[in-house]
């Protein structure tokens, strides 16, 4: 992580996009290159920060996705910002519309969304527990691949997702009311998912449905 100085970050950030801001300031910045910064808060002291930083686990899960061959952001560089208590992972975006705006701009397809639920399915598989998963940040690219972003709040192990912490993900996925409103009455990725996770243990199949019916009865918390 590279210390940078008030000085050096405002030249960089010069004529920047704020793509994302809150009650603490700005978040996240498009760069006149088209690359992006995204900013974290320091909230303990800094030699804390600087080694637990969410802009380190950013970095590592890019890197750790990109092993795993799922498409997501090209790093760039960490920077510790002292001045304004901030950390920050500088990157290239990931190419392509997310599958919120993929099925905001057509009709639904049956083979998007059973694809979709293969994709979810692979992602448990892989160890991979995405808790800011939903439409938002899941990527299809050009190659009609699907990535992700947002990729801070993570974890990646080395063996897959026991039954549990894919119920839990499946909340995750599923708690926005938009994104569920989009789906219709498709059962098409839960489907898919249960045809592609591998696991033939029907306590946990029905319990997984189920709760996919309960997420779309409530049309999601958000």
């Amino acid at each position: 992580m590279r210390n940078m100085t008030s000085e050096e970050f405002k030249q960089l950030s010069q004529n920047s996009i704020v793509l994302a801001d809150d009650e603490y300031g700005k978040k996240v910045l498009e760069l006149t290159d088209h690359s992006i910064i995204k900013l974290f808060r320091v909230k303990r002291l800094i030699s804390q920060a600087t080694i637990y930083s969410p802009a380190r686990r950013f970095a590592k899960n890019a890197k750790k996705l990109i092993q795993l061959n799922i498409p997501t952001v090209s790093l760039i560089d960490l920077y510790n910002i002292s001045s304004i208590k901030r950390t920050a992972v500088h990157y290239h975006q990931l190419e392509g519309v997310t599958v919120r705006e993929y099925l905001q701009s057509k009709p639904i397809e049956d083979e998007f969304l059973f694809k979709l639920g293969e994709f979810l399915a692979l992602l448990h598989a892989k160890g991979i527990f995405f808790r800011s998963a939903h439409f938002g940040n899941i990527i299809v690219t050009p190659e009609k691949q699907f990535g992700l972003i947002d990729i801070s709040d993570m974890t990646i192990s080395r063996f897959s997702l026991g039954y549990i912490k894919r119920i839990r993900n499946l909340k995750h996925i599923f708690r926005i009311k938009e994104d569920l409103l989009l789906l219709g009455d498709s059962l098409i990725i839960e489907q898919s998912y249960v045809k592609h996770c591998s696991i033939s243990n029907k306590l946990f199949i029905d319990k997984f449905l189920k709760t996919a019916g309960n997420l779309r009865q409530l049309k999601g918390r958000f």
